[in-house]
This record gives C-alpha cells, sequence and structure tokens, in this order.
C-alpha cells in the first residue's frame, strides 16, 4: 500500500461525516471561502441564474430538478400566433362585448383569465392583449410550469414583462387558495407593469377555488371565419383569392362559422391551391371527408352480410392505419382485428374467405406494386377514416387501441410500416387529445421498436398545444418510484434528441431526472449528457451548476443526490462535458460545488468504480497537456485533501509493473501539502 501521509506525523480523522469535505486549497487571487462554521468550507447556496434571450429581451429564471417551477419560453415574431395578432392580421372575438372588456380588466387586474375552448384563437388574442395593452410590456412569454399542483409560487414578476400561462387540461382540481393567489398575484404584477394571461377551458375554470377569478374572468367565442380566412389571404398579399369566398360551395362553411383554427386551416388549404378548380376538393377535405368515409364503411350494406360488413370495414380501418404500407402489412393488420373481434382466422376460414383482392377492392384501396393506398387523390383521407373511428364508435378505444399499436410492436411487421402506424397514432392523438395513445406508445413499444416511440413522443413533445401534456407525462414516468428501465431508456433517448435540442431547459430536468435510475456511468446517459453538451453547452454548464447548488442546500434529499450526482458524473464522462466543468473551476463558488461533488463521488461505493475510470481517463488526457495539467492536477489535488478519499489513489497510481504514475504522485503531495496545512491552522 502507499503512503498515503507522506510527512505526515499524525493523521487526523474528520470527527464526522460532513467534515470529511475539507476545504479546498484557494487559487490565487481569490475571494475567502464564505464563513461557514463547519471546517469543510461549505459554500452557502447560490442561485445560479439562466437567461433566454429571444428577439424580445432576456428572461432570468432558476432551473431545479426538483421542486415547483415555470420555465419562461419567449415567443417571437416567428411565432405563428404572433404574427396572426398583428395589425391588419387579427380578427378579434365574435363577441366584441367581452373582447372590450378585456383590456380594461387587464389594466385594473394585471392578470384576464382566457375562459374559451381550445382552437378558438385564444392564444393569438392573449398576445394580442399583451401587445396592444395601456403600457405594453417589451418581453411576452410562454409559462411551462413543472408542478404538481398549480400554484403562484414560482410563477415569474419580471419588470415590463407579459406571460401566457395555459391551464386547461387540468390532470386534477388546484387547490382552494389559487383564485385567491391569482388576485395578489396579478396586483403585484401590476405595481411592475406587468400582465398574466391565463388560458383555461370552461370544463376546467369552475368552483369554489375559481370564485375569486370571476371579475377578471372572460369568455371568448372564435372570431367571423369568413373574416380571418379573408384576413389569412390580405396577410399573405393573395386579396385577388377574397372573391372565391362568396361561391356556393363555401355556403354550409360560412353558415356553420367554425372555430378560429379550422378556418386557419381552411385558409392555409386555398393559400396552397393552384386554382379555383380546387375549390370543392378542399371543402370536402374541410368536412374531413365525412361524407366519403361513410360511403366506404357502409358499401354494400344492404346486400352483404354483417360479416362481409365488418370485414370491409376493418380493411378500411386497417389501410387507413397502413396508408403506403405493404399490402400484406395491411392485410396482417385486418386479420389481426378480425381475430381481436372474436372472428377465427383459422386456413381454413382464410382459404374460405374472399380473396385478398376483392377485399382490398371492397375497401376502395388501391395497389402500386406491393403497396397498398386509399385514394392518393384525396389529401387527409386515411387521417380522417381514423378520426371517424374514434368519433363515431367512443366505447371501442381501447379494443382500437391495442391493436393498432400492437401492430407497430409486431416484428413481423416491416420497420417502416410500422412507423406508417405509429405516424398516424400520435397525429390521432394529438387532434384528438388522446393521452392513452402516447402512454400505449410509450409502454408496448420496446426493445428495437423503441426507437419508433421515440420518433412519436419527440415530434409530439414538440406540439404547440398537446406537448405540454407529453412533456408532463415524461417527468411524471421519471418521478415515479421505480418506472421500468425502457421507459428510463425512453425519456433519455427523447430528451438527448432534436427535441431536447430545441427545448433544453426542459429536457435537461428530466434527463436530470432519468439519470437518478440508472447505474452510475451509464453509457446511456453519459451519451446523452454528451450530445446536449455539444448541442447546447451553457445550457447543461449552469443546470448542472445549480442542481450541484441545490443538492449542498438540501442534504437530506436521497433522491436529489443521486440524481445530482448521476449526471455531474455523466457530463465529466465526455471530453465536452469534461471541459464545461473545468472552466467553471475558475469560479471559486462553483470551485467547491465540483469539488465536493467528486468527493461525495467517490464516498458512494457503487459509484466508485465509474469515477475511478473518468479519473484515469483524465490522467491519460492531461498528462502530457502542458497547457492544462496544471490546473487539473490543482483541481484532483482540492479532491484527494481529505486523508479518507485517498485510498481510492491506489487503484489509478500504480501500474501493473508496480510503478508509481508521475501524474498521481504529484496529485498526492499536493493533497497531502494542504491537508498539513489546514490541519496547522485549524489546531490551536
Amino acid at each position: 500500500m502507499i503512503d498515503h501521509e507522506q510527512g505526515q506525523q499524525d493523521r487526523i480523522e474528520p470527527s464526522s461525516p460532513s467534515a470529511e469535505l475539507v476545504a479546498p486549497h484557494e487559487p490565487a487571487g481569490s475571494p475567502p471561502p464564505p464563513d461557514g462554521g463547519e471546517p469543510n468550507g461549505q459554500p452557502h447556496p447560490s442561485s445560479v441564474s439562466f437567461t433566454h434571450s429571444g428577439e424580445h429581451g432576456i428572461q432570468a429564471y432558476n432551473l431545479h430538478l426538483n421542486g415547483d417551477q415555470a420555465i419562461p419560453v419567449p415567443i417571437t415574431e416567428s411565432d405563428a400566433d404572433y404574427r396572426a395578432s398583428q395589425d391588419g392580421a387579427f380578427v378579434p372575438p365574435r363577441n366584441t362585448d367581452q373582447w372590450e372588456a378585456a383590456s380594461k380588466l387587464l389594466d385594473e387586474y394585471g392578470i384576464v383569465v382566457i375562459c374559451a375552448a381550445q382552437g378558438t384563437g385564444r392564444r393569438t388574442a392573449a398576445i394580442r392583449l399583451l401587445r396592444t395593452a395601456t403600457n405594453p410590456p417589451p418581453t411576452i412569454f410562454d409559462l411551462d410550469p413543472e408542478w404538481s399542483k398549480p400554484s403562484i409560487r414560482p410563477l415569474p414578476k419580471e419588470a415590463g414583462t407579459g406571460y401566457i400561462l395555459d391551464l386547461s387540461d387540468l390532470a386534477e382540481q388546484p387547490g382552494e387558495r389559487l383564485g385567491t393567489d391569482l388576485v395578489g398575484h396579478g396586483a403585484e404584477l401590476r405595481k411592475n407593469n406587468s400582465f398574466l394571461l391565463i388560458l383555461a377551458t370552461p370544463a376546467d375554470w369552475y368552483g369554489h377555488w375559481a370564485e375569486p377569478t370571476l371579475p377578471f374572468t372572460i369568455r371568448l367565442e372564435s372570431p367571423d371565419a369568413r373574416a380571418l380566412v379573408t384576413a389569412e389571404f390580405r396577410a399573405h398579399y393573395r386579396g385577388d383569392r377574397v372573391s372565391w369566398l362568396d361561391r356556393t360551395e363555401f355556403a354550409d362553411i360560412w353558415k356553420a362559422n367554425p372555430s378560429a383554427r379550422a378556418a386557419w386551416r381552411l385558409a392555409d388549404r386555398l393559400l396552397q391551391a393552384s386554382g379555383p378548380e380546387q375549390i370543392q376538393a378542399i371543402v370536402d377535405e374541410f368536412g374531413d371527408w365525412h361524407t366519403e368515409v361513410e360511403k366506404l364503411l357502409s358499401r354494400n350494406r344492404a346486400r352483404g352480410s354483417d360479416a362481409q360488413l365488418l370485414s370491409t370495414r376493418v380493411m378500411v380501418w386497417a389501410g387507413a392505419l397502413l396508408h403506403g404500407g405493404q399490402r400484406r402489412s395491411v392485410i396482417q393488420a385486418a386479420d389481426d382485428l378480425l381475430t381481436r373481434l372474436g372472428l377465427e382466422r383459422s386456413p381454413v376460414n382464410v382459404l374460405t374467405d374472399a380473396t385478398t383482392s376483392s377485399r382490398l377492392d371492397a375497401a376502395e384501396i388501391t395497389r402500386d406494386g406491393d403497396r397498398a393506398f386509399h385514394d392518393t387523390h384525396k389529401e387527409g383521407l386515411p387521417a380522417a377514416i381514423l378520426r371517424h373511428l374514434w368519433d363515431e364508435f367512443p366505447t371501442q378505444h381501447e379494443l382500437v387501441r391495442r391493436w393498432a399499436i400492437a401492430i407497430a410492436a409486431d416484428r413481423t411487421v416491416p420497420e417502416d410500416d410500422a412507423r406508417l402506424v405509429t405516424t398516424a397514432l400520435w397525429k390521432l392523438a394529438v387532434h384528438r387529445h388522446d393521452r392513452a395513445i402516447l402512454d400505449g406508445l410509450a409502454s408496448d413499444l420496446k426493445g428495437p421498436r423503441r426507437v419508433l416511440a421515440v420518433e412519436a413522443l419527440t415530434k409530439a413533445a414538440g406540439d404547440a398545444e398537446f406537448g405540454r401534456y407529453v412533456r408532463d407525462r415524461l417527468r411524471q414516468w421519471m418521478d415515479a418510484q421505480n418506472p421500468s428501465d425502457d421507459k428510463v431508456d425512453l425519456v433519455i433517448e427523447i430528451c438527448a434528441g432534436t427535441w431536447g435540442i430545441k427545448q433544453p431547459t426542459l429536457a435537461l430536468t428530466r434527463l436530470g431526472k432519468a439519470a437518478g435510475h440508472k447505474t452510475f456511468g451509464s453509457a446511456t446517459v453519459v451519451n446523452a449528457f454528451r450530445h446536449l453538451a455539444l448541442q447546447r453547452p451553457d445550457e447543461v454548464r449552469k443546470a448542472v451548476d445549480q442542481w450541484l447548488s441545490d443538492a449542498e442546500s438540501r442534504p437530506d434529499d436521497e433522491t436529489l443526490r443521486r440524481q445530482t450526482l448521476g449526471s455531474f458524473l455523466a457530463l465529466v464522462s465526455s471530453d465536452e462535458g469534461t471541459d464545461l466543468i473545468l472552466n467553471d473551476t475558475h469560479d471559486l463558488e462553483a470551485r467547491l460545488r465540483i469539488i465536493h461533488a467528486w468527493q461525495k463521488l467517490l464516498s458512494t461505493d457503487d459509484a466508485v468504480d465509474a469515477v475511478v475510470t473518468q479519473l484515469s481517463r483524465w490522467h491519460e488526457r492531461f498528462q502530457a497537456a502542458p497547457d492544462r495539467r496544471e490546473a487539473v492536477v490543482d483541481v484532483l489535488a482540492d479532491i484527494f485533501t481529505p486523508p479518507s478519499l485517498r485510498p481510492g489513489l491506489d487503484r489509478l497510481m500504480v501500474t501493473e509493473e508496480s510503478a508509481i504514475l508521475p501524474f498521481w504522485r504529484e496529485v498526492l503531495v499536493l493533497a497531502a501539502n494542504r491537508y498539513q496545512a489546514f490541519k496547522d491552522v485549524s489546531t490551536p
């Protein structure tokens, strides 16, 4: 064994576990460590600020692994709702009395609740309200809350700022004080020339808790559909198409006066049209192909048996689910659903049934080579068929959902065809706000098919409206006591992918929680942090520093400790992450947090092997790096200053030939000298 107390006559053992983390050496010119009471020099928790910069300004916030928070996301001029709120494009809601009252209420209370169904243009209206307030805020943000229950505690109150908070689809009723607290929160915002717009639905915003908000709650209707389409034409410099709206094909649409979302969709299709000859097809598509779908599902109803009718309908649904897939996959999906419905599909039943060609013809499915398609001239027909299935047979959702996901999970179905299924399902889930579809994809797509769940949930997480639910589900899965390995790996892949790069602040909290469920040094977690460190280094560095600070201020929170140490070790397990961490050691408080994190890892039994592996990697990387060696040795000496941690140096110092590596000898000597100096100062 190596003598870890070179030059020391007496070994002074720490008197308690908290005293093991000895104060690191002060770099030259550093400010003195904060006063602590304990000889370990633990820094006082610091508040690490993050910034989100957009075209309109900068907003600061903190990012915590655990605890309630509301992350501000800037709304910029590239936002579709922002563009729709501009002069010349904005069309006010139909109930003008409520709309006119909204500005006065916002100015009086600092907060307004817009109670309206989703798709009515309420977010556009909220942005318009904030932009035209008495003293309009220079910066506008969406708030993305991370909480178990709505509360005003994490809501920001920066001066001169407008916030939009969507409280639709609440998982449970808020606490009784929320309404009263919102009144006080609005008053504080108003003093700072700031405002809050809450988006809610009539189905959610009711009860005793909501009564205090009634004085500043407005109920908005969608704008006039024709006026909105007209405004869209003019905003896109296609005023020449306004005359199209007088055609008889649109009469029923204007009479129905559809929602803002539907009107925007109609305007978009008309703007893309090559000429007026496409109008009838666009109107049919706008009606979700309802008439066409009914015809498909009722074909030959009067002449055929119930079994024939069911067979045709099942083929129609299978063709919609696998539109463009191999004919074999469509047939397999149809037979699987018939089996689930109790119709035996033994060889004798299959061979006495109608031929494949006649079954496809009955469902009006055409073939192109080995691929099967519904009518390709009717854009959106397959998706409309699935929406019709969900609308017209609501009691069978679970059955058809399990069937569809099972087709995607079946490895005998080619992956490209399975991807058609998952794409159709996530779009249906978003359109219908069907949470169970996404939960089923996450639970049932495993092994090689997990990549399809990652793709589907990644796209859904970024959806402007439904994405909040998906992001909440990712967080809830990781907050569970013992989530399955498949769920943890799924979340890690989503957070490290395109969604994580686009929304790193939201992804990092979920990735940090996932790290707490994996073994220390997990390659999956390491790769995830490395990828984000390459793409979003500032956000990663600041997030991990904040978590280290939180962990030191809450030493008894074992869950937070595990998550933080797992994330820290994963970050320093790549060259990119190591560089981020080492760059932070120039700041005294950050340096102390980093040193203590390494020391805690060395004191954690199931982390030691992974820690030694990474420290060996540091040796290989920095031993011959003259521009960085000294600084790295300095940090390592701080880490190994406590004598109780130095036995770990045995595995690092001695080669198989029993030679002592000079790099680690230098670290040991420096660490021993620092401990001796500390002991001399501490001894009366």
